[in-house]
């Protein structure tokens, strides 16, 4: 099929079209609050990455970048980062996993993680990563159980820590010696008597006699 000059010209504004609603991103622009929410989103394990195919070129011209913010664990930035793209592909979940690991938020990994799981078997092939370079040599399905499995250990370990914190400390009884007051005297020993059994009992030696005075020659 042969195009004329008015043909051709409407042939490459459409393909210009194209390319440019391919670099759009779900947040062109980013403020403190924006961001804020974001964080906030990563922490209660939000799926926010809605974005469809029109901000997949804008995905695959930062996927290194955000390669690179992974190795470096840079996780407020690379959810950030993911977040504003919003592509919301397999690998795109795999790194909002990795930030809210990296972060402490556990329960949300978990759910970023076999979000990912799901996407990566899947049938929307235009949501899963190839395990080559669109993967950046990540492999979600052996990782990612792994990774799920360590979040749910960590997240027991925070709800133990949590309950011992709660409990109520144990009560400890003490058992107080009782002083004698420093006023207290020994009282005298007791006075002796007879038996009225018979019994030998001590009684007191009678008197000396008296000695007679001596004469004189």
């Amino acid at each position: 099929m042969r195009f004329g000059r008015f043909g051709g010209a409407l042939a490459g504004s459409l393909m210009l079209a194209t390319i440019l609603s391919g670099c759009e991103s779900k947040v062109p622009t980013l403020t403190p609050e924006v961001q804020a929410g974001m964080l906030k989103d990563l922490q209660a394990g939000k799926l926010t990455l809605d974005c469809g195919i029109k901000c997949a070129f804008t995905w695959n011209s930062h996927v290194a970048q955000l390669q690179a913010l992974d190795m470096a664990e840079r996780w407020n930035d690379l959810a950030v980062q993911t977040m504003q793209i919003g592509y919301g592909n397999d690998l795109g979940y795999y790194y909002l996993g990795q930030s809210a690991q990296g972060l402490g938020y556990h329960q949300a990994a978990i759910d970023y993680y076999n979000y990912s799981l799901a996407l990566s078997q899947g049938t929307d092939g235009s949501l899963r990563c190839d395990n080559t370079n669109t993967c950046q040599g990540v492999d979600l399905v052996n990782s990612i159980p792994v990774l799920v499995q360590a979040s749910k250990q960590a997240l027991a370990q925070q709800e133990a820590a949590a309950a011992a914190a709660a409990a109520p400390p144990p009560v400890v009884h003490h058992r107080h010696k009782r002083q004698p007051s420093s006023n207290w005297v020994a009282p005298p020993p007791a006075a002796a008597s007879g038996s009225s059994s018979g019994g030998s009992s001590w009684s007191a030696p009678p008197p000396p006699a008296p000695i007679a005075p001596a004469t004189q020659p």
